[in-house]
């Protein structure tokens, strides 16, 4: 189940707007359509329920199977959107799938093995997302090699095995390259698919390439909730819980002092020229204090985003302060250069043993935190547009 979570976490937002080049924001009134989502997955099933769950906004529909069947049928208003299908009560994977939903037609064929093996038919788009399940099912070559370089890079960096980490995010890379050019060379052909809109909004990390690709969507495709949300942030669709890269209630239940509401932990490190950088050298400022580390693979979708709200608001008083679990200089240095990180970058080169990651209970990185000028705990845990987004509710 943690595999399909993880491959829905990047859900965009949407809502009944558009977005013009000019700027304005147009009211977008979608068919008050259905999904008709119907299934034959044999008699031993009977009785189990079958659950539509959208992410986003914790939509959940549901039905029981009776002589094999049943039947879902689920308003969509603000147009397709990612959607768990669930069978039964299980939380292994031949019971839960991801899938592209919008109004029309989906019909499951199975033979009562849950999902496993079943067959999936119905209107275009449920060929396309098929087609891009296929690219992305957690059960693909790609995808398993993907799982064992996580476990692996999760067990170097416990250890702060740098070296290991770095090998094996390069190994990673190489493997989403792979993955990248297929999902390239299909969004290239499906521009006018709601499904394209997921695929833009959460596989590709370049923002300039993002925006490039959604304001190029077929008219079909803008009007899906995956769209309406990207282009207008929180104006349907609030915006949900972060589903950040860390176990921030972990660090809670271990740091309970240190949560939202609360002084900030002081704390010091060195600068790349040696230059001791406190904490309360920012008092008066809003500081937002970012966990990182060369190693880091999660870390580098995080720098577009924190580049985007340090320009919108470093003239108001709003300070980045860059705290690496490095424990090598030159991996560190050589990290900053290549992503040109030109706000303030510290550490004791400590690894996770780095005294403001063990004040702050950072047990996993990207992690960050946001201070206020009297040194109170604002925020904890922002995760792409929700850093500006956080940042626009105290510096306007």
């Amino acid at each position: 189940m943690k595999k399909y979570l993880l491959f829905a976490c990047c859900l965009s937002g949407a809502g009944a707007f558009a977005q013009q080049s000019d700027g304005k924001v147009t009211l977008i009134i979608n068919q008050p359509e259905n999904a008709i989502v119907t299934g034959d997955l044999g008699r031993k099933l009977n009785d189990t329920m079958v659950y539509l769950y959208e992410m986003y906004a914790g939509e959940n529909d549901s039905a029981q199977i009776k002589d094999g069947k049943f039947i879902i049928s689920k308003p969509m208003p603000k147009g397709g959107s990612i959607h768990i299908i669930k069978v039964g009560q299980g939380a292994d994977l031949k019971s839960v799938m991801l899938a592209y939903v919008e109004g029309g037609k989906m019909h499951i064929a199975g033979k009562g093995d849950y999902l496993t093996g079943a067959k999936f038919s119905g209107d275009k788009w449920v060929k396309e997302w098929m087609e891009v399940y296929n690219m992305l099912d957690p059960e693909t070559p790609v995808s398993k090699q993907l799982a064992v370089l996580e476990e692996k890079f999760r067990e170097a960096s416990q250890l702060g095995d740098e070296d290991a980490a770095i090998e094996i995010n390069k190994k990673a890379d190489s493997l989403m390259k792979i993955r990248l050019t297929a999902m390239r060379k299909w969004l290239a052909g499906n521009m006018n698919s709601g499904v394209s809109a997921y695929l833009a909004t959460c596989y590709i990390e370049n923002m300039k390439s993002k925006d490039s690709i959604m304001n190029l969507l077929g008219e079909h495709a803008k009007a899906s909730r995956i769209a309406q949300r990207y282009f207008n942030p929180g104006k349907v669709d609030p915006s949900p819980v972060s589903m950040g890269f860390d176990d921030s209630k972990a660090a809670d239940r271990n740091f309970s002092a240190v949560a939202v509401g609360q002084d900030a932990p002081q704390f010091s490190a060195p600068d790349v020229n040696g230059k001791n950088v406190s904490l309360a050298d920012f008092k008066g400022k809003y500081v937002l204090v970012d966990f990182w580390a060369s190693w880091c693979g999660p870390c580098k979708p995080q720098i577009p985003f924190l580049k985007a709200a340090r320009d919108k608001y470093k003239n108001k008083d709003l300070v980045v302060l860059a705290v690496s679990l490095d424990s090598k200089k030159e991996a560190w240095e050589k990290a900053i250069a290549a992503h040109q990180l030109d706000w303030i970058n510290i550490s004791n080169l400590k690894g996770w043993s780095e005294p403001a990651a063990q004040a702050y209970g950072a047990s996993a990185i990207p992690f960050n935190v946001l201070i206020s000028p009297e040194g109170k705990i604002l925020a904890m845990g922002l995760y792409g547009e929700d850093v500006e987004k956080k940042l626009a509710e105290f510096l306007k």
